[in-house]
């Protein structure tokens, strides 16, 4: 006589015996944020540099300046009618100050004006100019 075989209920798989469906491949190319935050401060500066290009600071010596406001130079062509200036020099690293008391500009005989730029109470840049009207 065969005896009847019980059957066992089904045990529970515990969550770590369960089988883990494979995850499908990541699509696409993963952009590092160290490369889209260098992109940025390439872009920022580049606007900066476009805006800020004409700028009396940025000056070399033979070009010209239109005079915008009582402090404000801008770098123009030579060869319009708004150049009132013609950058004969430019001396770094001087203070306000240093710019009347020592002369910067006596070695260019030419000199009719002097513009400084840079932050008060610190070291700038001087461009020894000459009238053009």
């Amino acid at each position: 006589m065969t005896t009847p075989q019980q059957q066992q209920p089904p045990q529970e798989q515990s969550p770590l015996q369960q089988p883990v469906a494979p995850q499908p491949a990541k699509k696409g190319f993963k952009v590092p944020r160290l490369v889209i935050s260098l992109v940025v401060l390439v872009v920022l500066g580049g606007v900066g540099w476009y805006l800020s290009r004409d700028d009396a600071l940025n000056a070399k010596v033979g070009d010209c300046l239109h005079q915008k406001g009582a402090n404000d130079l801008s770098i123009v062509k030579c060869d319009t009618a708004d150049a009132n200036f013609t950058v004969l020099g430019r001396v770094e690293d001087k203070t306000e100050s240093e710019v009347d008391a020592k002369g910067v500009c006596d070695q260019w005989d030419a000199t009719t004006a002097t513009y400084w730029e840079g932050k008060k109470g610190q070291k700038g840049t001087v461009l020894c100019l000459k009238d053009n009207k």
